[in-house]
């Protein structure tokens, strides 16, 4: 499937064809009247109201020549998708100085009493230093906080300058306190920023899960970011599903990264799984991994996995990450396998949540991670696992074993709930992918129910933890709800997984956490009342503005050419909502757009130039309401010759005006070059 990506170089490509095209047609065009250098002297001789007529003639032609060839190469640009402007050089937007940049916390072992912190300078940096004071309202006594030496790692940045990343633990902290800390050198300084360490008791916090981030984060991921930080401003951790950059050499990547998450980074602790792209180009992981997250070393011992695979225990949660990307390679996940299942064998915790990249259930692209669903989903399910994060699939998926959902507890609704682990695939970056059918998918094949599904939506998670209840939200950058489910834990020790209503707070929503009045959970819908505008869909009554409706579908003709044009509007969609247009049977998007204030669509797609003839459907779905609609298109085959639509000329009016100002420039001054000669 084309992707903006493709889009992207291809119209560089294109722009590049275009100016090549140019100057070779300029080129020529010269060497073809030095050839001729005899009609100058000649011209020479003509009066000299004659001359200037001729050079003026020969000056529009040129430039009218120029102008088309000019806008022959902006058709090819737009045909191919456009251009972003030019960047900055990465060198000098990223270079380091002694001024700290890319700070960042990251868990110990032992987060009631320690906490570890990474940043960045030029290696000009010698003396490495963190110093840390209690939390006051009043402006830090300087003189009476405490230093801490830091560890240097320094190497050649892809750009050719040097970086040292520089670590540094803080040990014999009290439990549940809020601490002040700085970064830099003795002279130069971070400003003040905080932390809080985790408390002995169970619950009471609120942490994030991001899925992939990847591409352009400094521009799209970090509306998911700021996004997720903003609705848990006093959250304690966030965990990463991988693929937080794509290129692992790239120290701009990781720069925008770091820029992405504003200060969240320094303020609550980053739990990171390595993705694919920690390895890409690779083989290696990334030599900025290490030197920028100092995790626990409690992995495997033995395996080379380094700081890719660990383990925390905070406030009743044990957070668990996998390197999934090393496991694909037979020794690697028997290792990690083996340590796996005695993490989840002597776990002293309420809950668990386990991160890793690739998805035991793929939700896109056809994929199936057998490999690793054989070997750790057993241990999930034995186990009792809550949550599993991933990402990798660039949608939404959630679900569970179909299993889970027999033997519930009286009332239970297997529809709304399951019990054992919860599996969540998401993403966070601009990056999307096309879920796989709803029928014939990786989970169907696996006796697993994808309960919720999302597609072109960047997304962050939410988990607000407390003794007995574990509450995740999912929601889009704009901060709509999208997805929301409570683990309920009884007396007795077992968990219910239930479809829940958003909370209007959680712990992480103030600096201290709930009340004792609890959640405050938003008042369920009343589904007695018919006429409420949020009621659940309720068949039997017509009128219920969240019922079901078809979307209907009109098209400005029912035959079109591989690479054509259609006109399509839509009706029956929720308002301002995103929608999505495909050609099926073999889903291939079209565009994605909005509707407007009626629910209504207007829009103008292109078929792919490969389609093949034959009988189709235009399937247009609004990504909220699930409301859809489909419509038979025949797609014939291309005549002879073809055209500039049909070969997917989408600049074809700028080029084709281009083509003529060419054309007309070229024909002025050949005219005046056989006036002139019959002058002369």
């Amino acid at each position: 499937m084309a992707t903006r990506w493709n889009r992207r170089f291809a119209a560089s490509g294109a722009s590049s064809f275009a100016n090549g095209a140019a100057s070779t047609l300029l080129s020529s065009a010269i060497s073809h009247l030095e050839s001729r250098r005899k009609v100058l002297p000649a011209m020479a001789r003509l009066p000299r109201s004659l001359t200037l007529r001729r050079t003026a003639a020969f000056t529009a032609g040129g430039l009218a020549a120029a102008l088309g060839l000019t806008l022959l190469g902006g058709g090819v640009a737009v045909a191919a998708g456009g251009l972003n402007p030019p960047a900055v050089a990465p060198a000098t937007v990223f270079v380091p100085s002694t001024v700290p940049d890319r700070v960042i916390l990251t868990p110990t072992a032992t987060p009631q009493t320690s906490q570890s912190v990474s940043w960045r300078t030029s290696s000009d940096v010698t003396t490495p230093q963190v110093q840390i004071a209690p939390l006051t309202a009043t402006p830090v006594d300087v003189a009476a906080a405490r230093i801490v030496t830091a560890t240097t790692t320094g190497f050649e940045s892809n750009f050719g300058y040097r970086i040292a990343h520089h670590s540094a633990t803080f040990d014999q902290l009290e439990a549940a306190t809020t601490y002040l800390y700085r970064v830099g050198d003795g002279t130069t300084w971070s400003e003040w920023l905080e932390f809080t360490t985790a408390d002995d008791a169970v619950g009471n916090f609120s942490f994030l899960v991001q899925g992939d981030a990847q591409n352009d984060n400094k521009a799209f991921t970090s509306r998911a970011l700021r996004a997720a930080f903003e609705a848990r401003p006093y959250a304690r951790a966030v965990v990463h599903a991988g693929d937080l950059i794509d290129t692992e050499t790239s120290d701009a990547e990781w720069g925008e990264w770091h820029e992405a998450a504003a200060f969240s980074n320094q303020y609550l602790n980053v739990i990171a799984a390595t993705g694919n792209h920690e390895y890409y180009p690779g083989p290696e992981l990334s030599k900025h991994w290490d030197a920028q997250f100092e995790y626990p070393a409690n992995g495997p011992a033995g395996a080379d996995l380094g700081e890719t695979v660990y383990s925390v225990d905070y406030q009743g949660v044990r957070f668990i990450t996998l390197n999934s990307t090393q496991a694909f390679n037979p020794a690697s996940l028997t290792a990690q396998t083996e340590w796996l299942e005695a993490q989840l064998a002597e776990n002293p915790n309420t809950w668990t949540v386990v991160a890793f990249h690739h998805p035991i259930f793929s939700v896109t692209s056809g994929r199936d991670n057998a490999v690793l669903r054989e070997a750790w989903m057993p241990l999930f399910e034995k186990y009792g696992v809550d949550l599993v994060v991933q990402g990798h699939d660039h949608a939404y998926g959630r679900g569970n074993l179909i299993a889970n959902e027999t033997g519930l507890p009286a009332g239970a609704d297997p529809k709304k709930s399951h019990t054992g682990p919860v599996y969540l695939v998401s993403v966070a970056g601009p990056k999307m992918y096309v879920p796989d059918p709803a029928d014939a998918n990786n989970w169907t094949a696996n006796d697993a129910n994808l309960r919720v599904v999302g597609r072109d939506v960047q997304l962050f998670q939410t988990v607000d933890v407390t003794d007995d209840e574990f509450h995740v939200e999912a929601r889009t950058v704009d901060g709509a709800l999208f997805d929301s489910f409570t683990i309920a834990q009884a007396a007795d020790g077992s968990k219910l997984v239930s479809d829940d209503e958003a909370w209007a707070t959680g712990p992480g929503s103030t600096r201290w956490g709930f009340d004792e009045s609890g959640p405050g959970p938003v008042d369920p819908v009343d589904p007695v009342d018919p006429v409420d505008p949020v009621d659940p869909v309720d068949p039997v009554d017509p009128v219920d503005p969240v019922d079901p409706a078809d979307v209907a579908i009109t098209l400005s003709t029912a035959q079109v050419a591989p690479g054509d044009e259609i006109q399509l509007t839509a009706k029956g969609l929720d308002a301002g909502e995103r929608v999505s247009i495909e050609l099926h049977s073999t889903p291939v998007q079209l565009a994605v757009t909005s509707s407007d204030a009626k629910g209504a669509v207007a829009a103008t797609v292109r078929i792919p130039a490969d389609t093949e003839p034959g009988e189709h459907e235009i399937v247009v779905t609004g990504l909220g309401s699930d409301a859809s609609g489909r419509i038979a298109i025949i797609v014939t085959r291309v005549a002879d010759g073809g055209s500039l639509a049909a070969t997917g000329w989408a600049g074809g009016g700028i080029a084709l005006f281009g083509i003529l100002i060419t054309a007309a420039g070229v024909a002025v001054i050949v005219r005046s070059r056989i006036r002139s000669r019959s002058a002369a």
